[in-house]
């Protein structure tokens, strides 16, 4: 037995010790536990802010693609009011711009960067902490694929019959392309498809919206935060890179009146002149 077994002060130092290291460790651990959570509560709301900007983001690609349809949809409507013999009277010239552009269709293509990262990390799923989020933004992610998928499909769809006419041009009646588009019948019909597709895109894109409005409920963060993070994204993203200049990568065409810049294919020219 220690000499000081019954000093009360050793007793007393002693205990304090055993409190400090018990109030030491428990501070240590708990505080640990503590910046733990924080961590993966910061994790869970940038997670979540990264899903669900990605659906909106999607959801403006559909608006977007919707307002070309529609701008399609009034050139089409224009070329099927066309009474047919006019347009054969009339010849190419006047309806070759509105011909060009009304098959335009527009594709669309959606970053799945987040869509991977949430959906093939089992990790992920867990810290969310709400499994129902987790199973609505999964629905949110197939309908979308299925959107892109379905709408790309028709595009190529809608422009082909474009290339049909014209790859096989003696095979269609009518003097001019024109003409032998507009009497075409599953050209007439096609050109109906830009007023049903940004109907349906329309719906698309409010439906998404709906249901990841459903998600800002079930994760507890607000629509105008979601906005304010796609906004953000979309500002990095755009960069002001201006188009390049293609005429560099050209080379000139033979010019008599540039024999000084151009003297190769002045020469050439002048050879070609000549043999005729």
């Amino acid at each position: 037995m220690p000499s000081n077994f019954f000093d009360r002060n050793w007793w007393k130092d002693f205990v304090v010790a055993i409190l400090a290291t018990t109030v030491s460790i428990v501070l240590t651990f708990g505080t640990g536990k503590l910046i733990e959570r924080y961590n993966q509560k910061k994790e869970r709301k940038l997670t979540a802010l990264m899903v669900m900007s990605s659906i909106e983001s999607f959801a403006r690609s559909l608006d977007e693609s919707a307002a070309e349809w529609d701008r399609l949809d009034s050139i089409a409507v224009w070329l099927l009011r066309l009474p047919i013999d006019v347009v054969a009277e009339q010849g190419d010239d006047p309806f070759e711009a509105a011909v060009q552009e009304v098959f335009q269709a527009p594709i669309i293509r959606h970053d799945n960067t987040a869509e991977t990262i949430f959906s093939s990390n089992i990790d992920t799923w867990k810290n969310m902490e709400n499994f129902q989020f987790v199973d609505n933004v999964g629905a949110c992610f197939s309908q979308m694929n299925w959107i892109e998928e379905t709408i790309n499909k028709e595009a190529v769809e809608y422009a082909g019959h474009q290339a049909r006419i014209f790859n096989n041009y003696s095979d269609y009646p009518g003097k001019t392309y024109t003409e032998k588009l507009l009497r075409d019948e599953q050209v007439r019909r096609q050109l109906q498809m830009p007023n049903s597709n940004k109907a349906w895109l329309a719906y698309c894109s409010d439906n998404l919206r709906r249901m990841n409005r459903k998600n800002m409920k079930l994760i507890g963060i607000p629509e105008e935060e979601v906005l304010a993070f796609t906004d953000a994204r979309a500002d990095v993203a755009v960069e002001d890179d201006p188009e390049p200049d293609y005429s560099v990568f050209m080379k000139p065409h033979p010019d008599k009146e540039s024999i000084d810049a151009n003297l190769d294919y002045a020469r050439q020219l002048d050879s070609l002149l000549n043999h005729n």
